[in-house]
Protein backbone atom coordinates (compact mmCIF):
# COMPACT_ATOMS: atom_id res chain seq x y z
CA UNK A 1 0.00 0.00 0.00
CA UNK A 2 1.09 3.47 0.06
CA UNK A 3 1.37 5.57 2.69
CA UNK A 4 1.81 9.83 2.37
CA UNK A 5 1.81 11.17 5.85
CA UNK A 6 2.82 14.01 5.62
CA UNK A 7 1.91 15.89 2.24
CA UNK A 8 4.53 18.49 2.57
CA UNK A 9 7.38 19.27 4.26
CA UNK A 10 10.73 21.64 3.67
CA UNK A 11 13.29 19.49 2.16
CA UNK A 12 16.56 21.42 2.96
CA UNK A 13 19.25 20.64 0.36
CA UNK A 14 22.83 20.77 1.31
CA UNK A 15 24.74 23.71 2.63
CA UNK A 16 28.16 24.48 1.65
CA UNK A 17 29.75 27.16 4.11
CA UNK A 18 33.02 28.82 1.61
CA UNK A 19 35.50 30.62 3.90
CA UNK A 20 38.48 32.73 2.18
CA UNK A 21 40.27 35.51 2.61
CA UNK A 22 37.74 37.66 2.21
CA UNK A 23 35.34 36.20 4.55
CA UNK A 24 32.56 33.71 4.96
CA UNK A 25 29.88 33.31 2.40
CA UNK A 26 27.03 30.25 2.23
CA UNK A 27 25.55 28.55 -1.03
CA UNK A 28 22.44 26.68 -0.54
CA UNK A 29 21.05 24.25 -3.09
CA UNK A 30 21.96 23.74 -6.42
CA UNK A 31 20.90 24.13 -10.25
CA UNK A 32 19.11 25.45 -11.22
CA UNK A 33 18.13 27.63 -8.04
CA UNK A 34 20.84 28.53 -5.45
CA UNK A 35 21.13 30.63 -2.88
CA UNK A 36 24.17 32.64 -1.77
CA UNK A 37 24.52 34.25 1.77
CA UNK A 38 27.72 36.95 2.44
CA UNK A 39 28.88 39.90 3.22
CA UNK A 40 26.93 41.76 0.73
CA UNK A 41 23.34 40.02 1.43
CA UNK A 42 21.34 37.24 -0.13
CA UNK A 43 21.23 36.45 -3.82
CA UNK A 44 19.30 34.15 -5.81
CA UNK A 45 20.64 32.48 -8.42
CA UNK A 46 18.75 30.78 -11.55
CA UNK A 47 19.93 28.77 -14.45
CA UNK A 48 19.25 26.62 -17.13
CA UNK A 49 21.02 23.63 -16.86
CA UNK A 50 23.38 22.65 -20.07
CA UNK A 51 22.72 26.59 -21.70
CA UNK A 52 24.88 28.13 -19.67
CA UNK A 53 22.45 31.23 -19.58
CA UNK A 54 21.50 32.31 -14.90
CA UNK A 55 20.16 35.21 -13.60
CA UNK A 56 21.55 36.73 -10.21
CA UNK A 57 19.35 39.06 -8.33
CA UNK A 58 19.73 40.30 -4.94
CA UNK A 59 16.69 39.23 -2.65
CA UNK A 60 17.52 41.02 0.51
CA UNK A 61 19.98 42.08 3.03
CA UNK A 62 23.45 42.88 3.36
CA UNK A 63 25.28 46.19 2.30
CA UNK A 64 27.21 47.09 -0.88
CA UNK A 65 30.38 47.92 0.78
CA UNK A 66 32.72 45.39 3.06
CA UNK A 67 33.55 48.05 5.67
CA UNK A 68 31.29 46.99 8.53
CA UNK A 69 32.10 43.00 7.87
CA UNK A 70 36.03 43.49 7.28
CA UNK A 71 38.68 42.74 10.32
CA UNK A 72 39.89 45.79 11.51
CA UNK A 73 43.53 46.60 10.11
CA UNK A 74 45.21 46.01 13.43
CA UNK A 75 43.46 42.87 13.20
CA UNK A 76 47.02 41.05 13.93
CA UNK A 77 46.57 42.42 17.62
CA UNK A 78 42.97 41.96 18.27
CA UNK A 79 43.81 39.57 21.49
CA UNK A 80 47.29 41.28 22.30
CA UNK A 81 49.24 38.27 23.52
CA UNK A 82 49.53 38.89 27.67
CA UNK A 83 52.01 40.13 29.40
CA UNK A 84 52.30 38.50 33.27
CA UNK A 85 52.78 40.51 36.33
CA UNK A 86 54.07 39.26 39.51
CA UNK A 87 52.81 42.55 41.27
CA UNK A 88 50.16 42.76 44.09
CA UNK A 89 47.47 44.75 42.79
CA UNK A 90 47.51 48.36 44.93
CA UNK A 91 44.65 49.00 46.93
CA UNK A 92 41.64 51.22 46.69
CA UNK A 93 39.12 52.74 48.53
CA UNK A 94 35.58 52.75 46.97
CA UNK A 95 32.17 53.88 48.66
CA UNK A 96 29.53 51.46 46.83
CA UNK A 97 30.77 48.19 46.15
CA UNK A 98 28.54 46.87 43.40
CA UNK A 99 28.18 43.62 42.00
CA UNK A 100 29.01 43.96 37.88
CA UNK A 101 27.47 40.32 36.58
CA UNK A 102 29.28 39.31 33.22
CA UNK A 103 26.60 37.70 30.66
CA UNK A 104 25.78 37.90 27.16
CA UNK A 105 22.60 39.74 25.93
CA UNK A 106 19.97 37.34 24.77
CA UNK A 107 20.28 35.45 21.68
CA UNK A 108 17.71 37.33 19.81
CA UNK A 109 20.32 40.44 19.42
CA UNK A 110 23.70 38.77 19.03
CA UNK A 111 23.72 37.35 15.52
CA UNK A 112 25.74 39.34 13.02
CA UNK A 113 24.21 41.51 10.72
CA UNK A 114 26.19 39.08 8.30
CA UNK A 115 25.09 36.47 9.26
CA UNK A 116 21.11 36.39 9.77
CA UNK A 117 20.07 34.44 6.91
CA UNK A 118 22.69 31.72 8.01
CA UNK A 119 20.56 31.82 11.18
CA UNK A 120 17.19 31.73 9.78
CA UNK A 121 18.18 28.82 7.48
CA UNK A 122 19.38 26.93 10.69
CA UNK A 123 16.81 27.72 12.84
CA UNK A 124 14.16 26.60 10.35
CA UNK A 125 15.93 23.31 9.62
CA UNK A 126 16.30 22.78 13.30
CA UNK A 127 12.15 23.40 13.72
CA UNK A 128 11.62 20.97 11.02
CA UNK A 129 13.86 18.08 12.22
CA UNK A 130 12.82 18.66 15.78
CA UNK A 131 9.12 18.33 14.16
CA UNK A 132 9.18 14.84 12.40
CA UNK A 133 12.13 14.02 14.92
CA UNK A 134 8.90 14.01 17.61
CA UNK A 135 6.83 12.61 14.61
CA UNK A 136 8.64 9.66 14.27
CA UNK A 137 8.85 9.23 17.88
CA UNK A 138 5.13 8.39 17.87
CA UNK A 139 4.94 6.63 14.81
CA UNK A 140 7.63 4.13 15.98
CA UNK A 141 5.76 3.27 19.37
CA UNK A 142 2.56 3.28 17.06
CA UNK A 143 4.22 0.52 15.48
CA UNK A 144 5.22 -1.21 17.80
CA UNK A 145 1.78 -2.00 19.12
CA UNK A 146 0.88 -2.45 15.80
CA UNK A 147 3.21 -5.17 15.80
CA UNK A 148 2.43 -7.01 18.96
CA UNK A 149 -1.19 -7.02 18.13
CA UNK A 150 -0.56 -8.71 14.78
CA UNK A 151 2.02 -11.08 15.88
CA UNK A 152 -0.48 -11.90 19.25
CA UNK A 153 -2.94 -13.57 16.54
CA UNK A 154 -0.64 -14.51 13.95
CA UNK A 155 1.54 -16.55 16.24
CA UNK A 156 -1.94 -18.36 17.14
CA UNK A 157 -4.08 -21.11 15.17
CA UNK A 158 -7.77 -19.73 16.14
CA UNK A 159 -8.66 -16.31 16.24
CA UNK A 160 -7.12 -15.64 12.77
CA UNK A 161 -9.42 -17.94 11.08
CA UNK A 162 -12.29 -17.07 13.11
CA UNK A 163 -12.06 -13.33 12.93
CA UNK A 164 -10.55 -12.77 9.60
CA UNK A 165 -11.35 -9.42 8.89
CA UNK A 166 -10.07 -8.12 12.19
CA UNK A 167 -6.84 -10.19 11.34
CA UNK A 168 -6.95 -8.45 7.99
CA UNK A 169 -7.52 -4.96 9.61
CA UNK A 170 -4.37 -5.92 12.08
CA UNK A 171 -2.61 -6.54 9.31
CA UNK A 172 -3.18 -3.54 7.55
CA UNK A 173 -2.24 -1.15 10.60
CA UNK A 174 1.01 -3.15 10.51
CA UNK A 175 1.76 -2.26 7.41
CA UNK A 176 0.49 1.76 7.45
CA UNK A 177 2.52 2.00 10.40
CA UNK A 178 5.56 0.56 9.11
CA UNK A 179 5.11 2.70 5.60
CA UNK A 180 4.86 5.53 7.84
CA UNK A 181 8.04 5.31 10.08
CA UNK A 182 9.84 4.53 6.50
CA UNK A 183 8.56 7.62 4.96
CA UNK A 184 9.46 9.69 8.25
CA UNK A 185 13.17 7.78 8.45
CA UNK A 186 13.50 9.17 5.32
CA UNK A 187 11.86 12.45 5.40
CA UNK A 188 14.36 12.91 8.82
CA UNK A 189 17.38 12.86 6.16
CA UNK A 190 16.27 14.76 3.75
CA UNK A 191 15.16 18.09 6.57
CA UNK A 192 19.03 17.75 7.88
CA UNK A 193 21.57 20.41 7.15
CA UNK A 194 24.24 18.43 5.02
CA UNK A 195 27.12 21.04 5.72
CA UNK A 196 30.32 21.41 3.55
CA UNK A 197 32.62 23.85 4.51
CA UNK A 198 35.17 24.90 1.87
CA UNK A 199 38.20 26.12 3.86
CA UNK A 200 40.74 28.37 1.28
CA UNK A 201 44.49 27.48 1.95
CA UNK A 202 45.30 30.87 3.35
CA UNK A 203 42.33 29.95 6.31
CA UNK A 204 42.73 25.99 6.61
CA UNK A 205 46.13 25.51 7.73
CA UNK A 206 45.56 28.69 11.08
CA UNK A 207 42.23 27.91 11.73
CA UNK A 208 42.85 23.67 12.54
CA UNK A 209 46.66 24.95 14.19
CA UNK A 210 43.75 27.21 16.31
CA UNK A 211 42.35 23.73 16.67
CA UNK A 212 45.27 22.02 18.03
CA UNK A 213 46.25 25.08 20.20
CA UNK A 214 42.24 25.39 21.98
CA UNK A 215 42.90 21.64 22.69
CA UNK A 216 46.27 22.22 24.31
CA UNK A 217 44.37 24.75 26.44
CA UNK A 218 41.28 23.15 27.39
CA UNK A 219 43.86 20.78 28.82
CA UNK A 220 44.45 22.89 31.84
CA UNK A 221 44.07 21.55 35.67
CA UNK A 222 41.38 24.43 35.90
CA UNK A 223 39.05 26.57 33.38
CA UNK A 224 36.60 29.00 35.14
CA UNK A 225 34.01 30.82 33.98
CA UNK A 226 34.02 34.38 35.49
CA UNK A 227 29.84 34.86 36.24
CA UNK A 228 30.55 38.31 38.47
CA UNK A 229 32.54 41.01 39.25
CA UNK A 230 32.46 43.02 42.61
CA UNK A 231 34.65 46.33 43.47
CA UNK A 232 36.32 45.87 47.04
CA UNK A 233 36.64 48.31 49.68
CA UNK A 234 40.29 47.22 50.39
CA UNK A 235 41.06 50.26 53.22
CA UNK A 236 37.97 48.90 55.23
CA UNK A 237 38.47 44.84 54.37
CA UNK A 238 42.46 45.38 55.29
CA UNK A 239 43.19 43.21 52.10
CA UNK A 240 45.24 44.27 48.70
CA UNK A 241 42.93 42.68 46.15
CA UNK A 242 40.99 45.52 44.56
CA UNK A 243 38.37 43.37 43.28
CA UNK A 244 36.21 40.06 44.45
CA UNK A 245 35.27 37.53 41.60
CA UNK A 246 31.87 35.03 41.18
CA UNK A 247 33.96 32.23 39.13
CA UNK A 248 32.73 28.51 38.22
CA UNK A 249 34.65 25.76 36.56
CA UNK A 250 34.33 24.90 33.52
CA UNK A 251 35.32 22.39 30.82
CA UNK A 252 36.49 22.79 27.14
CA UNK A 253 36.76 20.16 24.58
CA UNK A 254 36.95 19.77 20.58
CA UNK A 255 33.59 18.21 19.96
CA UNK A 256 30.42 19.05 17.62
CA UNK A 257 27.16 20.85 17.79
CA UNK A 258 23.84 18.77 16.80
CA UNK A 259 23.03 22.47 14.55
CA UNK A 260 25.82 21.85 11.74
CA UNK A 261 26.27 18.53 10.77
CA UNK A 262 30.34 18.35 9.60
CA UNK A 263 32.84 15.93 9.87
CA UNK A 264 35.43 18.18 11.64
CA UNK A 265 35.43 18.65 15.10
CA UNK A 266 35.70 22.34 16.18
CA UNK A 267 36.49 24.24 19.97
CA UNK A 268 33.81 24.01 22.69
CA UNK A 269 33.73 26.36 25.37
CA UNK A 270 30.93 25.50 27.80
CA UNK A 271 29.93 28.83 29.65
CA UNK A 272 28.46 28.51 33.05
CA UNK A 273 26.28 32.16 32.84
CA UNK A 274 25.13 31.76 29.26
CA UNK A 275 25.37 29.89 25.90
CA UNK A 276 28.13 27.56 24.85
CA UNK A 277 30.40 28.64 22.13
CA UNK A 278 31.72 26.33 19.65
CA UNK A 279 34.41 28.08 17.24
CA UNK A 280 33.78 27.15 13.30
CA UNK A 281 35.62 28.24 10.78
CA UNK A 282 34.27 31.49 9.51
CA UNK A 283 31.66 32.06 12.40
CA UNK A 284 31.14 31.46 16.36
CA UNK A 285 28.12 29.64 16.74
CA UNK A 286 26.46 30.57 20.22
CA UNK A 287 23.96 27.96 21.55
CA UNK A 288 21.85 29.05 24.52
CA UNK A 289 19.16 26.50 24.82
CA UNK A 290 17.41 23.77 22.26
CA UNK A 291 16.30 25.98 19.83
CA UNK A 292 18.24 29.36 21.54
CA UNK A 293 20.96 30.34 19.60
CA UNK A 294 23.12 32.79 17.78
CA UNK A 295 25.94 33.17 15.08
CA UNK A 296 28.72 35.53 15.68
CA UNK A 297 31.06 37.00 12.97
CA UNK A 298 34.86 36.93 14.49
CA UNK A 299 35.00 40.19 12.55
CA UNK A 300 32.31 41.42 15.00
CA UNK A 301 34.79 40.08 17.96
CA UNK A 302 36.68 42.42 20.19
CA UNK A 303 38.91 40.15 22.58
CA UNK A 304 41.44 41.25 25.50
CA UNK A 305 44.30 38.66 26.40
CA UNK A 306 46.02 39.05 30.00
CA UNK A 307 47.70 37.46 33.09
CA UNK A 308 46.48 38.24 36.09
CA UNK A 309 47.36 38.10 39.79
CA UNK A 310 44.74 35.97 41.92
CA UNK A 311 44.82 35.61 45.52
CA UNK A 312 43.93 31.98 45.47
CA UNK A 313 42.43 30.18 48.97
CA UNK A 314 40.80 27.27 47.21
CA UNK A 315 43.15 24.17 46.36
CA UNK A 316 45.89 25.61 43.56
CA UNK A 317 46.00 24.08 40.52
CA UNK A 318 49.00 21.82 39.50
CA UNK A 319 49.89 23.15 36.45
CA UNK A 320 49.27 27.31 37.70
CA UNK A 321 52.53 29.43 39.02
CA UNK A 322 52.93 31.15 42.51
CA UNK A 323 54.06 34.30 42.12
CA UNK A 324 53.67 35.63 45.79
CA UNK A 325 51.89 35.52 48.79
CA UNK A 326 49.51 38.16 51.16
CA UNK A 327 47.86 38.16 54.02
CA UNK A 328 44.24 37.56 55.13
CA UNK A 329 44.09 40.77 56.14
CA UNK A 330 47.14 42.83 55.44
CA UNK A 331 48.49 46.37 56.04
CA UNK A 332 48.22 49.30 53.32
CA UNK A 333 52.02 47.91 52.07
CA UNK A 334 51.05 44.18 51.99
CA UNK A 335 52.27 43.27 55.50
CA UNK A 336 50.92 41.32 57.76
CA UNK A 337 47.84 43.24 60.16
CA UNK A 338 49.13 41.86 63.46
CA UNK A 339 45.71 43.18 65.25
CA UNK A 340 44.09 39.78 64.03
CA UNK A 341 44.46 37.01 65.41
CA UNK A 342 44.39 33.21 63.10
CA UNK A 343 45.65 35.65 60.39
CA UNK A 344 46.49 33.17 57.68
CA UNK A 345 48.84 33.90 54.03
CA UNK A 346 47.27 33.38 51.13
CA UNK A 347 48.99 32.28 48.25
CA UNK A 348 48.96 34.76 44.99
CA UNK A 349 49.06 32.73 41.94
CA UNK A 350 49.17 34.13 38.11
CA UNK A 351 46.19 33.02 36.06
CA UNK A 352 45.47 33.51 32.12
CA UNK A 353 42.01 35.84 31.78
CA UNK A 354 40.16 36.13 28.13
CA UNK A 355 36.98 38.47 27.43
CA UNK A 356 35.19 38.20 24.89
CA UNK A 357 32.71 41.03 23.51
CA UNK A 358 30.96 41.97 20.78
CA UNK A 359 28.60 45.38 20.03
CA UNK A 360 25.88 42.89 20.01
CA UNK A 361 26.00 42.00 23.56
CA UNK A 362 28.34 39.07 23.88
CA UNK A 363 30.44 39.63 27.02
CA UNK A 364 32.00 36.79 28.47
CA UNK A 365 35.09 35.97 30.40
CA UNK A 366 37.18 32.94 31.70
CA UNK A 367 40.41 32.29 33.93
CA UNK A 368 43.23 29.79 32.66
CA UNK A 369 45.47 28.07 35.51
CA UNK A 370 47.92 27.59 32.69
CA UNK A 371 49.38 30.87 31.47
CA UNK A 372 52.09 28.86 28.24
CA UNK A 373 48.93 27.30 26.98
CA UNK A 374 47.14 29.91 27.24
CA UNK A 375 49.31 32.16 25.63
CA UNK A 376 49.35 29.76 22.44
CA UNK A 377 46.08 30.05 21.77
CA UNK A 378 46.01 33.66 21.86
CA UNK A 379 49.29 33.25 19.14
CA UNK A 380 46.90 30.60 16.88
CA UNK A 381 43.68 32.60 17.42
CA UNK A 382 45.87 36.00 16.65
CA UNK A 383 46.98 34.04 13.43
CA UNK A 384 43.78 32.94 12.10
CA UNK A 385 42.58 36.16 12.65
CA UNK A 386 45.32 37.59 10.88
CA UNK A 387 44.80 35.61 7.75
CA UNK A 388 41.59 37.79 6.55
CA UNK A 389 41.91 40.80 4.47
CA UNK A 390 41.41 43.64 6.25
CA UNK A 391 40.21 47.18 5.49
CA UNK A 392 40.72 50.90 6.16
CA UNK A 393 37.05 51.55 6.94
CA UNK A 394 37.31 49.29 10.29
CA UNK A 395 37.05 50.97 13.34
CA UNK A 396 40.55 50.52 15.32
CA UNK A 397 39.87 47.89 18.33
CA UNK A 398 41.99 49.43 21.51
Amino acid sequence: MTWRFRKSFKLIPGVRLNLSKSGLSCSIGGAPLTLNVGPRGLYGTASLPGTGVHLRQRLSGGSRTNGHHALPSNSSNLFPAPQPSVSLPAPIAVDIARVEEIRSASTELLTSESLKELKQLLQMTYQEHEDITNQLSKARSEKSRALSRFCSWNDGFVFKRIFKQKFAKRKEELESSNAKVSELEEQLKLTAVATQIDISKEQADPYFRLRDAFAGVSECAAIWDIKSHQAIDSIRERTTARTRVDRQRVAFSVGSCDLIQWEQKVPHMENANGGDMFLYPGFILYRAAREAFSVIDYHDLNGKADVVTFQEQDTIPEDAKVVGQTWAKANKDGSRDKRFQNNYQIQVVAYASFTMKTQTGLWEEFQFSNVERFKNFVEALNAFIASFESSKASQTIQ
